[in-house]
C-alpha cells in the first residue's frame, strides 16, 4: 500500500475525496491558561475552522496535501470545562502549526490573599 504524501495543485485537490486525519497536539498549560499547538501541513487560516459548541471545541483544518490520491483533512474534538473563557480564546497558523490559546477565565485563575 502506498502512503505517500504529495502536494497537489489547488484544482488537483478539489478533485480529491477527504481522508481524515487526527493530527498529534502539544499540549502546554500556563498560570493564564493552556496552548495547544497542531501540525497541519498544507492549512492555512483560509482552511481553518474552530468552532466551540456546549463546552466542546471542534477544530478541521483542510490541507492542500493529499494521501493515496484523498485530500487531507485535520480533524480533533475537545471538551472543554468551565475554566476556559471561550470568548477570548484566540488561534492563528504559522508554518503549518496551528496554534489554540484558551485563557483561564477570571474566576478560574489562583488569587493570592495577602494576610495581614
Amino acid at each position: 500500500m502506498n502512503n505517500e504524501v504529495k502536494v497537489q495543485s489547488d484544482a488537483e485537490a478539489a478533485a480529491c475525496e477527504p481522508v481524515e486525519i487526527r493530527p498529534a497536539v502539544d499540549v502546554r498549560e500556563y498560570a493564564e491558561g493552556v496552548t495547544l499547538e497542531f501540525e497541519v501541513p498544507g492549512a492555512s487560516s483560509k482552511t481553518v475552522e474552530v468552532e466551540v459548541k456546549d463546552q466542546v471545541m471542534t477544530v478541521r483544518a483542510a490541507s492542500s496535501l493529499c494521501r493515496n490520491g484523498r485530500k487531507v483533512l485535520f480533524t480533533r474534538a475537545f471538551q472543554l470545562s468551565d475554566a476556559v473563557d471561550i470568548e477570548k480564546i484566540e488561534a492563528e497558523t504559522k508554518d503549518g502549526v496551528l496554534t489554540i490559546r484558551l485563557p483561564k477565565s477570571e474566576a478560574a485563575r489562583v488569587h493570592r490573599i495577602k494576610v495581614n
